[in-house]
This record gives C-alpha cells, structure tokens and sequence, in this order.
C-alpha cells in the first residue's frame, strides 16, 4: 500500500556442518515446513529451540531473535500460500529448505530458507524476495462484473501513482487483496508537494476529504495511528487509519492512509455515496500522503481477494468517460456535478 516498494531485508547468517548424518532429505523437508509454520505464526521458542550454536551466537540472545522475528511478521503481514518447495544438499551432511511464499503486505513473493547442520539443527535462516519478476496475482474475479456504481473517493483531480490490472503498471496486481487496487495523490506542476517535502503540509492531497465510493455500511475503521514523517513508513500496520464498507452483494470497499483522529464515521454507520469519512494523511504503510483504495470480496483486511473497480461517470485526462477502471499515469476526476 506504499508508493515506492522498499527491498525486503535478509536475515541472518547460515552456517553448515561438514559431516553427513542421517538427516536426509525427507526429514529436511518435514523439518522445513515445521520450521516454515512456525515463523510465519510469530512463534519465536521453537524456532529457537532448534537452533545450534552457531545461529544462536549469529542471533546474539533469544530476545533479539524475537524482535526480529516480530519484525519480519509485521513487514510481511499474514502468509497467503505456499507457491513452491525444493530441499537441496548444498554441501554433504547438510540441507536447505526453500518456500516460494505469497505473503498479505507484500506484492512480491518471498524465499523464506531454513538451513539445517547435519545433526538436523536450524543453522541458518533467510527472508528474501523470490528470484524473477512479480506476476500477476490469478485472480478468480478477473472477468467479474462489479454490482456497486462507483465514484471517486476525492474531489477535484487527482494523479494515479499505480493502477491498472499489470505489475508493470500497478505493483499491487501481484496481491491476492489488491489486485485492482490504485494509490492516487494530487500533482501539480509536476510536484506531489511544495517546497522540500519535509512537512506533510506540503503535500497537496494532504487533509483533502476522503469520500465513501458508495453507499454502505461501516464494518470496520481504525484512526489512533499516527501520520508518519514524509519518507518513513509503518509497515507493521500496513493500512494504517482507514475504513471499511459493505456495500451489500459481497463487495467491500477499502480506503487506507487517513490522518489520526480525522474520521467522521464509526463501525455500524451507514454512509452515502460521496460522504465525508475523513482526511487523507499519512499513517500505515506509505511513504507520502495518498489514498489507497481497492474493492475485496470480504470484510476482513488482507484476507477477501480484490475485486474490479471501475468507476462511473467521470474524466480520465479531461475526457469524459461513463465507465472506467483507472490506469498508472492518468489524471482522473469525477464528472458528476
């Protein structure tokens, strides 16, 4: 949900025994996918109980592994599926256990490796992103025809940062969630903001009102967090301040990024199309201030998959338009008077 993708970070140092046990590869890979549950569950104490020494000097104490194992979860989010599987023999006596893995907060799919010693103990571990390019998400919605009219969630024209159903254009595409997701921000001359940036009352969409896309109810919302400086994120709470709304017909919208306290909605409230909800800011997982919103077949964040979301009667580069999905680069405002 952030407008620039960060690289993922690695974690730690693998070391290998020389010797060849009996651990082979069957007990490897059992191991490995023991190993893999209980990282993506947060449960530091097994995974620290299997360590040997030397991962366990690598990781200094048991309370820093926790902090970083904590710290990977919050970047990660929730584990989606397991893409694929490969145990190898890097060198005699030892193994490695690959999981290609699609997580909730991340466009990219990710290799999570656990290395084994010989005698079976967890020697190393490795959180990175998968080799080749992101694709696409297999969206089952793809040919979906979207029961809820519409609107923009914003006044006046604002600026697509990424959107469109391609990673090329829209890096969320490869998110089971957000697949039709789009960040929009307001442009001018050029500039998302004034002066150096450093405020984030230099940015202009910054306190613009954030609209409801259509009439529903409020199923869920969050405004304690607290806007981030301009460059910094809070990727253990991807959305940050924002809401979510039935719309009935198992559509939900979903807008992220909203400023602390700003939100003129609760949980149980039905809204109409084009009301108020609150300000755009910059809390969660973002970069600079924008709105983040995309259509799911669930209430729940980070577990519906992502729906299509055209948008009805509006201006795409000036032109008027009656239906629309909005694609990277465009300039889009709503044309209803």
């Amino acid at each position: 949900m952030k407008l620039v993708l960060s690289a993922m970070f690695a974690l730690v140092c693998i070391t290998t025994a020389g010797r060849a046990y009996a651990f082979d590869s069957a007990a490897a890979t059992a191991k490995g996918k023991a190993m893999l549950v209980h990282a993506t569950s947060n449960e530091a104490a097994p995974l620290w109980a299997e360590f040997n020494e030397h991962m366990r000097t690598a990781m200094k104490d048991s309370a820093n592994f926790v902090a970083t194992l904590e710290r990977i979860g919050g970047s990660l989010g929730k584990l989606d599926s397991v893409v694929s599987e490969t145990t190898t023999e890097p060198s005699p006596g030892s193994w490695a256990y690959v999981a290609t893995c699609r997580f909730s907060k991340v466009p990219a799919r990710i290799d999570m490796t656990f290395a084994f010693d010989s005698d079976g103990r967890v020697a190393g571990m490795l959180v990175k992103p998968a080799g080749g390019t992101a694709k696409e998400f297999a969206s089952t919605h793809l040919a979906y025809e979207t029961k809820t009219a519409l609107r923009l969630p914003f006044e006046g024209e604002w600026f697509v940062v990424w959107g469109g159903r391609t990673v090329d254009q829209n890096y969320h595409a490869a998110t089971r969630d957000q697949r039709f997701a789009m960040d929009v921000l307001i442009v001018k001359d050029g500039a998302t903001h004034k002066g150096d940036g450093k405020a984030l009352t230099d940015y202009w969409c910054y306190g613009q009102k954030a609209l409801a896309p259509a009439a529903g109810t409020i199923v869920w919302m969050r405004d304690s967090l607290p806007d981030n400086a301009p460059g910094r994120t809070d990727r253990a709470n991807a959305i940050g301040n924002g809401v979510v709304i039935d719309h009935g017909n198992g559509e939900y919208s979903l807008l992220a990024h909203l400023q602390p306290k700003s939100l003129r909605v609760k949980v149980g409230d039905r809204v109409k199309s084009g009301q108020m909800l609150g300000l755009v800011g910059n809390s969660g997982n973002t970069s600079e201030p924008h709105i983040h919103y995309h259509l799911q077949d669930g209430p729940k964040p980070f577990e519906a998959e992502g729906l299509p979301i055209p948008f009805t009667n509006i201006r795409v580069n000036g032109e008027p338009v009656a239906k629309a999905e909005v694609v990277k680069g465009q300039k889009v405002a709503s044309a209803a008077k």
